[in-house]
C-alpha cells in the first residue's frame, strides 16, 4: 500500500524514532522472557491512532473547503487578492534560496 500523504509518513518516522530510542538495547529481559506473553500498545501507537484520527477529520474538512474554492471558481465568485499572492511567493522564494546556500 502507498501513502501519499507526507505528514503520516513524518509521524511514522518519528514514533518509529522514539520507540526505536525507548528500547535502544533490543534484548530481551530473561525475566519478561520466561514470565510468559505479554502485550502492551507504546504511548507512541497511542499518539499515532489520535493522530490518524485527527487527520481523517482534517481531511474531510480539506475536501469541503477544495469542493467550496473549486464552485466558487467556477462560478467565476472567487478573486484573487494579488498583493497576498506575491507576498506568499516572495517568502517561498527566500526560504528556498536560504535552503540552497
Amino acid at each position: 500500500m502507498k501513502i501519499n500523504r507526507p505528514e503520516i509518513i513524518n509521524l511514522i518516522h518519528k514514533v518509529y524514532k522514539r520507540e526505536q530510542l525507548h528500547n535502544k538495547t533490543g534484548q530481551v529481559e530473561k525475566k519478561d522472557a520466561l514470565s510468559g506473553d505479554r502485550f502492551e500498545i507504546s504511548a507512541g501507537s497511542e499518539m499515532l491512532k489520535k493522530e490518524f484520527s485527527r487527520l481523517a477529520e482534517s481531511g474531510a474538512s480539506h475536501a469541503a473547503k477544495v469542493e467550496e474554492l473549486a464552485r466558487r471558481v467556477e462560478d467565476g465568485a472567487y478573486k484573487v487578492n494579488s498583493r497576498k499572492l506575491a507576498e506568499a511567493m516572495l517568502k517561498y522564494m527566500e526560504t528556498e534560496a536560504h535552503k540552497n546556500e
